[in-house]
């Protein structure tokens, strides 16, 4: 067990499985990203006396890959229930609409190549409950609506940063010099 062909083998293989390993942690991959910037709710009095009111909802959902690869049979999947009144698609890509086994409604496109997004406005429809593809589930992000600055702010915001940060380090490096006289 200690002789110099055992540590060689053993360390060549150990070698072998890093590279292999990192290797495959560098292969581009489908990386799906999901959020929904808002919802809106609206309550609609009857159209004649004695009717009931109209409730709307409608909501968007965003897909997008970020990934190095395409991501194939990207999949959103409602919670089961009632078909929506309408959606639209932005761009407009070809798809299909289908009901699963359970009822629920899938809409399913072809594949979502690198950097490319996705938008699905719903009218009155389920809850999207997933968001997945061949290669795997994408992953929810939540997001806010921010208020963007003008430039002259965002400028000003990253110098004094980083003034700040060369500062840090400036007194970093002059208390290690003081400590080590």
């Amino acid at each position: 067990m200690n002789t110099p062909d055992f540590w060689v083998v053993f360390w060549t293989a150990l070698i072998t499985l890093g590279g292999a390993w990192f290797g495959y942690w560098l292969a581009g991959k489908p990386r799906l990203i999901v959020f929904s910037p808002n919802s809106t709710f609206f309550q609609l009095d009857p159209p004649e006396v004695g009717g009931s009111p109209l409730a709307i909802r409608a909501g968007q959902i965003i897909v997008q890959n970020y990934g190095r690869k395409s991501a194939t049979k990207v999949q959103l999947v409602a919670e089961p229930g009632t078909m929506p009144w309408g959606y639209n698609l932005f761009p407009a890509l070809d798809h299909a609409v289908r009901r699963g086994a359970r009822g629920e409604w899938i809409l399913e496109l072809e594949f979502l190549g690198p950097g490319e997004n996705v938008t699905v406005q719903i009218l009155n429809g389920p809850q999207i409950a997933s968001v997945r593809s061949l290669e795997g589930a994408a992953k929810a992000v939540p997001v806010i609506h921010q208020r963007l600055y003008p430039r002259w702010v965002q400028v000003t915001t990253a110098v004094l940063m980083a003034v700040g940060v060369i500062t840090i380090a400036y007194g970093i490096f002059t208390l290690f010099e003081r400590l080590l006289n």
